[in-house]
Parts: C-alpha cells; structure tokens; sequence
C-alpha cells in the first residue's frame, strides 16, 4: 500500500498542470529544515539540509539540490543514529510551493539504507512548512517539518 501511494502521488506531482517559474529552490540556494514523524523504525527526529546546484530547467521551474541530514530514530527498544547524503529534483507548480522528489544514502545505527523520498514545502516568505514521505530501509514513514532559506 505505501508503496502504491509514494507511486501515486510521484505521478501526480510530475503531471501538475499550469507551472508558472519560480523560485522555491535554485542554484545557490541553500535551505535548511528541522523535522519530527513516523517510521516503522522508530520516531524520527532529524535535521536537513539542501543546496541548489542547478535551476531553471523545464520551463524554469525544476532545479538539482543536493545535501545532508543528521537525526535519530528513537523507539521502545533502541535509540539510533542516522547519517545520510541526499539529493533531491524540485519542481514547483504553484507558487511558493516546493514539491520534490529524492534518495538518501547513509547509515542509521550500523545500518547501510538507501531510501526515496517525496516532498513539499510551503514557503510564507523565507520560512516554509512541510511535509516528507520516505520508503526503503528504514524510511517507511513520513516527517513535518519547518524550512527556512538562507
């Protein structure tokens, strides 16, 4: 089911109709978030931080980020440490709006993981809320979250 769910809403966020050009994230740009979730492995508590290394493709509105994010996965019987590199395509379709599609690749405790992740951002000047949904290893599971551009 989360799998036929991620699938759905990545199809839906590439078929937006209407995108206008905008600046949600681009070259440059870095923006970081502070998120707490779910997963199956725990509640996530994590930081996160993207850097805009390409923008402006696909009539302006798409771009390349690329970052990190740090956090913990705190459950009943353990408390484990995640450490990742992720990189993430934007698109946006409605102004202020950062929708986006990526993987992480670390470790969380001693673990290897490779995960996907879908998200949005709503930004109300610099600052933004958001929503992020992952699948794989341990990123079954969604996190919110408060953005802010720098």
């Amino acid at each position: 089911m989360k799998k036929k769910l991620f699938f759905l809403v990545a199809v839906l966020c590439f078929l937006g109709l209407g995108a206008q050009a905008q600046e949600t994230m681009s070259k440059g740009q870095l923006v970081g978030s502070l998120k707490v979730g779910f997963s199956d492995y725990g509640l996530p508590l994590g930081l996160s931080a993207d850097y805009g290394v390409v923008s402006g493709f696909i009539n302006g509105n798409a771009a390349v980020s690329v970052g990190g994010e740090v956090g913990v996965y705190i459950s009943d019987v353990h408390t484990h440490l995640s450490l990742a590199a992720r990189g993430n395509f934007h698109y946006e379709f409605v102004d202020n709006l950062d929708t986006y599609l990526g993987l992480n690749l670390g470790l969380v405790g001693r673990s290897f993981a490779l995960n996907g992740h879908l998200g949005a951002r709503y930004y109300f000047g610099k600052v933004g809320v958001g929503v992020e949904f992952g699948m794989g290893n341990h990123a079954a599971g969604g996190t919110i979250g408060v953005s802010m551009k720098f």
